[in-house]
């Protein structure tokens, strides 16, 4: 699988469980506030629903360790590419252990472990964003260090796939900006959503040099995290509600735009496409 934008087939997600109620400080998670489990859970079920009800084969992951509360952001584990998973290591304590029970879930479903990142690597796939099917852009932020994007780009080099390194501005802080996908997004083939605060001009250029179009996320709707969509197939687009200024941009563009509510999930400085991880899409 290369590409953020090809139909859809199978994905994996986890819906908020105990885990999820687990946290008492929001502070220590840095998270906006205490999101409630149930209306979490209610979001996350109408995102499957809809997937489903579009032909995508949902696989979950039925169960996570204790204390996990992330666990629903199944995306920012690991990646697919060629048939097999790599598996990254998250770099936030209160993520440690996500990695596992994502193997063996794999492992289930007889999908091969392609790579695990080790060591002092750090790697959160969340900075992932296919931009080609021969070129991936990676970010380079708090959750994803050096040694990181170096085991990885390691693994796209056996498959002939360049690597874009964009660092991300502000992914020092507890900005929400700690992961590519919350900053730009693939939307189909030629077209993409992206904050231009968050990134070097120069990966603008790029993306414009390759024929792609972008559409300059505000910063009202970046931080309601517009930019973390989900293509189900070309010209078909999964958005947060509360965006008005992207809904209307895709829908100008010829884009079928479905509004999905994930408040609740919002809390938790996460975004839409970080709830699937895409395990097959067509290319």
């Amino acid at each position: 699988m290369r590409t953020e934008v090809g139909r859809l087939e199978s994905v994996l997600v986890h819906e908020p469980g105990p885990e999820f109620s687990t946290v008492v400080d929001p502070d220590e998670w840095d998270w906006d506030g205490l999101p409630r489990q149930e209306s979490a859970a209610s979001e996350h079920a109408a995102l499957v629903e809809e997937l489903e009800g579009r032909g995508v084969t949902v696989h979950r992951l039925d169960d996570a360790c204790e204390g996990l509360a992330e666990s629903l952001f199944v995306r920012d584990v690991g990646f697919a590419i060629e048939g097999g998973l790599v598996v990254g290591k998250m770099v936030e304590e209160t993520r440690h252990g996500e990695e596992r029970r994502v193997t063996e879930r794999a492992v289930e479903l007889g999908i091969p472990i392609y790579h695990t990142v080790h060591g002092s690597g750090g790697f959160e796939a969340g900075n992932m964003v296919w931009i080609g099917e021969e070129t991936v852009a990676i970010g380079r932020s708090r959750t994803t260090n050096a040694e990181g994007i170096r085991q990885v780009r390691n693994v796209f080099e056996t498959y002939d796939i360049d690597v874009v390194d964009v660092p991300i501005f502000g992914s020092t802080e507890s900005t929400g900006q700690t992961h590519l996908a919350l900053v730009f997004g693939m939307v189909d083939a030629d077209l993409a959503l992206v904050y231009p605060q968050a990134v070097p001009a120069e990966f603008v250029e790029l993306l414009h040099d390759r024929g792609i179009e972008t559409i300059e996320v505000p910063m009202r709707e970046q931080r309601n995290r517009a930019t973390s969509t989900i293509v189900v197939e070309p010209g078909e687009v999964l958005v947060p509600s509360g965006n008005p200024y992207v809904r209307n941009a895709l829908v100008e563009r010829g884009v079928e735009v479905v509004e999905l509510d994930v408040r609740e999930i919002r809390k938790t400085g996460g975004g839409l496409k970080g709830l699937i991880l895409p395990l097959d899409r067509t290319p």
